[in-house]
């Protein structure tokens, strides 16, 4: 076969193999665009330790509550009664017997319905701190993201001031060789750069920070964008707040808790049953007794006698429990609505300074144009218009900055919120 019929045969081989790397890369890389999504980002948050330590013990609790509701476990009793120690023998005396005994104990019915009431309302208070976790984390993963997307934005314009200082360093050379005497601005661009290079240093170190924060979310450091978010309206309801909602489940324990110091009041009862085997007495030593089989049965229950020293303190530090719960669901309210109306208030001071630095940032650019045109025509020189464009990046970095900020407080003041 001739170099040109091998060439020709192998050339449909290459182009399959071209084009099914070609698809195996587009396939790897949408596979990793989607992993990146913020969605999928969010969704991981829920297998955050924090969360999954708050879900099992809402669990346990749960549990505990099918527990406390359960009767104990019946005792089962064997026994040999009155055996003679000078002749041991089971049908030389008529009252030698043996016998297995059931006993049950049945604790106070009120006092375990109201323990079982008190595991839910744990069970419920867990599950409601596993939800604020989740969405608490779910805001600080908003909130890195956001910052991680500022600092990167910040980074690249201060290396773009970076390469503006130099640029005017050298227009500044030029005017001072013309005979211009501008030796002063010249110290000031050495400084300003200093601040800069310090600005620079200091963004790098925020990025490693918020990029560590976000391994510990999520375990990775993308760079996906932060979602869009707004800033959700409070109704008012006390109940659509995490932190309210727990503390009124501590309401709901502590009531359990009077609940069961009250039934304490109430008997306990038991019911034991026992069956004697006998037999009948041996003729050779005169006993001549028949061997019928006999049984015991009985009730007990306990008698509240030391109540004033046992129950009734239990009842008053369950009622001050119960006080001490209310008082401290008002104080959530209160620190909560402060918290909201304080994140509400800042929020939309950013939005406007997000407005006003656009609007001047618009403003700057017209200027800078028109320095621009000015330098062009012979009119003016081209340090005003460096100038100028360093303090439009001066602009664009507050923007971030303002950007990021926006996006923060939205979350933190929506991650208070239930979410339906």
């Amino acid at each position: 076969m001739s170099e040109q019929s091998a060439s020709g045969a192998t050339a449909p081989v290459t182009r399959v193999l071209r084009v099914g790397l070609g698809v195996l890369a587009a396939c790897v890389i949408a596979n990793l665009a989607n992993a990146q999504s913020f969605d999928e980002l969010a969704a991981r948050l829920t297998d955050h330790p924090s969360v999954q330590a708050l879900r099992s013990e809402s669990g346990a609790r749960q549990a505990l509550s099918t527990a406390a509701r359960a009767l104990p476990d019946p005792t089962v009793s064997f026994s040999a009664n009155n055996v003679p120690l000078n002749d041991p023998a089971f049908d030389h005396v008529m009252m030698t017997n043996k016998a297995i005994g059931v006993r049950q104990d049945i604790p106070n019915f009120g006092v375990r319905h109201a323990r079982a009431a008190a595991e839910r309302s744990e069970a419920r208070a867990s599950g409601l701190r596993a939800d604020y976790q989740l969405s608490l984390l779910r805001a600080e993963l908003i909130k890195a993201l956001a910052e991680k997307r500022q600092y990167r934005e910040q980074i690249a314009d201060a290396q773009e001031k970076l390469k503006l200082y130099d640029a005017l360093s050298d227009s500044l050379h030029g005017e001072i060789a013309a005979g211009r005497a501008v030796y002063f601005r010249l110290s000031e661009v050495d400084v300003e750069r200093a601040d800069v290079d310090r600005s620079l240093a200091e963004m790098r170190a925020n990025l490693a920070r918020t990029d560590a924060v976000l391994v510990n979310l999520v375990g990775e450091a993308p760079d996906t964008p932060p979602p869009a978010i707004n800033l959700e309206v409070w109704d008012g309801n006390a109940l659509t707040l995490y932190a309210t909602r727990i503390a009124d489940a501590g309401i709901d324990r502590a009531r359990a808790g009077v609940a069961e110091g009250k039934a304490a009041f109430g008997p306990n009862f038991g019911v034991q049953f026992t069956y004697h085997q006998r037999q009948a007495g041996d003729p050779a030593v005169g006993a001549t007794f028949p061997g019928d089989d006999w049984f015991s049965a009985g009730v007990t229950f306990s008698v509240p006698l030391w109540a004033p020293k046992n129950e009734a303190p239990k009842l008053r530090a369950a009622k001050a429990r119960e006080a001490s719960a209310s008082a401290a669901y008002q104080t959530s309210y209160r620190d909560i609505r402060e918290k909201l109306v304080t994140l509400t208030a800042a929020h939309v001071a950013s939005v406007r300074n997000i407005n006003i630095l656009q609007a001047k940032t618009a403003a700057l650019d017209e200027t800078i144009a028109a320095l621009r045109r000015n330098y062009e025509a012979g009119r003016g020189d081209y340090a005003q218009v460096l100038d100028a464009e360093i303090g439009r990046l001066t602009l664009l970095a507050d923007l971030s900055l303002e950007r990021a900020r926006a996006i923060t407080l939205a979350a933190q003041a929506n991650s208070e919120l239930v979410t339906p």
